[in-house]
């Protein structure tokens, strides 16, 4: 058998999913929501989070130094975490933009918003050369970020700062200890059971290396007895501090291959040192220019790869889309039912090799106290060019189809209809851009916003099925322009198999 029921009640699913967290499991993991602001409707999310029967989790960067700091501007403090020391190769007056320094290694460490400092002075550098034993630097902002311009003598020392991607400062051990703990106590005042370091190699960026590490851990843990730390860097220094490793990875459909390859690699490590590891972190998000919303069938298809090397996951979401997604529901009940049978032990370990398959996208029901598995073959989207649209649609099951027909652009359609050997499909309504037409598996159809928020139910006639192999569909529509230009109109069709198609080789 391919696939298989699972006949588990939720009263067994409950009792095993207990034994298993709450005994000696060396790798039973719990995934989370990841919260990127405190001030986030927390009883909210705290709802939401329950529902899906996830933890929530609050990203802390507490060694971070903004250019608007009063450690910055306008006396900059000494406790400036360093790269190190350069030579100046003149004096510099105070009106030079351009000047150079001695050769130095430190230029090969990158960095984002490139600052000196020079006594009291902060100096961002726009771009360097490197002429012989000498870097020429130019298109230096002198007096950066509120600090006073100075005349500069040839051995006055001049530090290049370290500091990280979101342009801000890093601190030396002294500041960042005295940070971590106003930042500690804060922490120690919320709800959020589970604090998250995603950047515990900057705080490591002090000479001192994994000392910082452990002091600042040792700080946010004295402060927070009652929360569990998770971050992305298991090392010496904070495996004795961290109850689970999650390496920070936001994975998408467009890196399934990768995915897959990488996780392979990194369970047998965490494995080594018996620490619950993650597979990283998905979004869910709304529509805007760039993309589209997330997708029922995208969140599934991470799900069945948690379950496939049985890990935790974070999953990247804010309160504002949780309300403004019109499947946020739908997408919490699934991970509550996803994460909920990987717990209990209910995949075996033949269904999680088949789960391993990148390109396998898979959806689960539950059916009374049952658990059906179906395989799902996700079209590609065919583009309408509104003339001899007729495709030939490919699926390897037999099946209902269920269509998501998006309307972008300028204009509507009206009436679409799809031509199949099984007779026309045809639904009788209008869709404007900006919208969905959606056609579920049980026959239901409507029409969404951009976010799959349901705005009206829709007339269908006709039978939406495919046969197996390969099917010609044409699709035929009403089109109307808006300020002369066309509609861009795609249609994405899913087929299900059957979920009593039976696992082979599988209990």
């Amino acid at each position: 058998m391919f696939f298989r029921k699972f006949a588990l009640g939720m009263k067994k699913i409950v009792v095993t999913v207990c034994l298993l967290l709450c005994g000696a499991f060396a790798f039973a993991q719990r995934s989370y929501i990841m919260v990127n602001d405190a001030t986030q409707d927390i009883e909210y999310l705290k709802e939401k989070s329950r529902q899906a029967g996830l933890d929530l989790g609050l990203t802390v960067l507490a060694n971070r130094i903004p250019t608007d700091s009063k450690w910055v501007g306008p006396k900059p403090s000494k406790h400036l975490l360093k790269q190190g020391m350069l030579n100046l190769q003149l004096p510099i007056d105070d009106k030079q933009s351009d000047f150079a320094v001695y050769h130095s290694e430190l230029f090969e460490v990158p960095t984002t918003i490139n600052v000196l400092q020079i006594d009291d002075e902060l100096i961002v550098y726009r771009t360097m050369e490197t002429t012989g034993n000498i870097h020429l630097l130019y298109e230096c902002t002198r007096g950066a970020f509120g600090t006073k311009k100075s005349a500069h003598a040839k051995n006055a020392p001049v530090y290049k700062l370290w500091d990280s991607p979101e342009r801000s400062l890093l601190p030396d051990l002294e500041l960042q200890n005295q940070m971590a703990r106003t930042e500690a106590r804060k922490l120690s005042k919320t709800d959020y059971p589970l604090l998250i370091f995603n950047d515990l190699k900057s705080y490591g960026y002090e000479p001192k290396g994994d000392t910082a590490i452990a002091h600042f851990l040792d700080t946010m843990q004295k402060y927070n007895p009652d929360k569990k730390l998770q971050g992305d860097l298991l090392s010496p220094a904070s495996g004795r501090y961290l109850s689970q490793v999650n390496e920070n990875q936001l994975w998408n459909a467009a890196m399934r291959t990768k995915m897959v390859e990488t996780l392979a690699e990194r369970q047998d490590y965490y494995r080594k040192y018996q620490m619950p590891w993650m597979i990283g972190n998905f979004q869910i998000h709304l529509s805007d220019k760039k993309r589209s919303a997330t997708t029922m069938e995208e969140l599934e298809w991470f799900l069945s790869k948690a379950a496939a090397f049985d890990a935790g996951f974070g999953l990247e979401v804010s309160a504002t889309t949780l309300r403004k997604h019109g499947l946020s529901d739908e997408m919490m009940d699934a991970i509550n039912t996803w994460e909920t049978l990987r717990q209990s032990g209910a995949f075996s370990e033949a269904q999680k090799e088949i789960f391993k398959d990148p390109y396998g996208n898979w959806h689960i029901e539950k059916e009374d106290t049952t658990y059906l598995i179906y395989p799902q073959h996700i079209s590609r989207r065919y583009l309408c060019h509104f003339v001899d649209d007729v495709w030939q649609w490919n699926s390897p099951y037999a099946s209902r189809f269920a269509l998501r027909i998006a309307v972008e652009g300028k204009g509507s359609i009206s009436g679409p209809s799809l031509r199949t050997p099984k007779g026309t499909l045809f639904f009788d309504c209008t869709v404007k851009a900006g919208q969905y037409l959606m056609l579920d598996f049980d026959g239901t159809a409507y029409i969404t916003d951009l976010n799959y928020n349901k705005i009206d139910n829709v007339d269908v006639q006709g039978e939406a099925f495919l046969e197996e192999g390969e099917t010609e569909v044409e699709f035929t529509c009403e089109m109307k322009r808006e300020e002369r230009m066309a509609p861009m109109v795609s249609v994405r069709y899913i087929t299900r198999g059957n979920a009593e198609c039976g696992m082979r080789n599988a209990e």
